[in-house]
């Protein structure tokens, strides 16, 4: 059956999700456009209950139950072992989709089909007064490529992919997308001129959609992703339990600790939110959920935010 004869439970609601993690663990005076300071956080939001009945679809669909995988070795159909997780110097190889299910994956998310099609669906309801985009290569800058024939496909430059961590792995820490400073030149994201940090008003937020696929996890067989802030060295860390969702921002620092029995699997679909409402801030917290636990530096620029309030009044 593919993706899109795929019919999906639709009694889901966002009532239905619950909150385990609600973090802000990163904090900063920046500047925006007009030179006035403000603080700024980022967020790691955790959520169970939200894709527990898609990990069946999603786990066969990053090819963990194909005749050629097992629990120590990824689908060499769908995956290579030439991959590395982000840009930079001496980054370790690690297992990585195919171009082929890359473009599949980028498809269904583009198309709203199939599980990839519904994890997008839920996000969006939780996130209504938010347009919720995946990424795009041309988004950024103007794509030329001749496999598209110097125009750009949608399906093949989406910013969809997946994890399989193996045993003995080594992940680095690292930003999906830091924002700071950039001036997006030449694609779709130009028109909002430069970026103060990844939370600016007026601005879309870019926010990493993490899936845990395994449809079993136990504690020790680890794998958890790790969320440093860098400044101060504190964290938190989450453990892949099945369906679990996470939602963090794309500047967070982070990395995966490797599985010590067998692969772990995940979707990842890197977003853009945009506020519906003109010069809405948008917040990956929701009310509902609570006031964030703040860590490390944000929650020392919070008690100085709240110590100069004092002072006001």
């Amino acid at each position: 059956m593919s993706a899109r004869d795929w019919s999906p439970s639709r009694d889901w609601s966002p009532s239905r999700a619950r909150c385990v993690l609600n973090a802000r663990i990163t904090g900063a005076f920046v500047q925006d456009e007009a030179k006035a300071y403000r603080a700024d956080f980022a967020s790691v939001i955790c959520l169970d209950r939200v894709c527990d009945d898609l990990v069946d679809d999603l786990f066969r669909r990053v090819g963990a139950r194909e005749s050629d995988a097992s629990d120590d070795v990824p689908s060499a159909r769908l995956w290579n072992d030439d991959f590395a997780d982000h840009d930079g110097l001496n980054v370790e190889r690690t297992h990585g989709l195919r171009d082929f299910a890359l473009v599949e994956f980028a498809s269904e998310a583009r198309e709203g089909v199939g599980a990839i099609g519904e994890v997008l669906r839920r996000v969006r309801a939780t996130y209504p007064e938010c347009v919720v985009d995946v990424t795009r290569t041309d988004m950024f800058r103007q794509v030329d490529d001749e496999r598209t024939g110097g125009e750009c496909d949608e399906a093949t430059f989406a910013h969809v992919c997946a994890n399989a961590a193996r045993v003995g792995d080594r992940f680095s820490y690292h930003r999906d997308v830091d924002a700071r400073g950039e001036e997006f030149l030449g694609g779709a994201l130009a028109e909002y001129g430069r970026f103060s940090s990844n939370r600016d008003r007026d601005k879309p937020r870019f926010v990493t959609i993490v899936v845990y696929v395994n449809p079993s996890w136990a504690i020790d067989d680890e794998g958890e992703t790790v969320f440093v802030d860098e400044d101060t060295g504190v964290g938190v860390t989450v453990v892949p339990r099945p369906g679990r969702v996470v939602l963090m921002d794309a500047d967070v620092f982070h990395s995966l600790k490797p599985p010590r029995r067998r692969v772990r699997y995940s979707l990842v679909i890197h977003t853009l939110f945009t506020a519906r409402e003109r010069g809405a801030r948008v917040e990956l917290a929701r009310p509902e959920w609570g006031a964030p636990a703040a860590l490390g530096s944000a929650a020392r620029l919070q008690e100085l935010v709240r110590a100069a309030a004092r002072v006001r009044t």
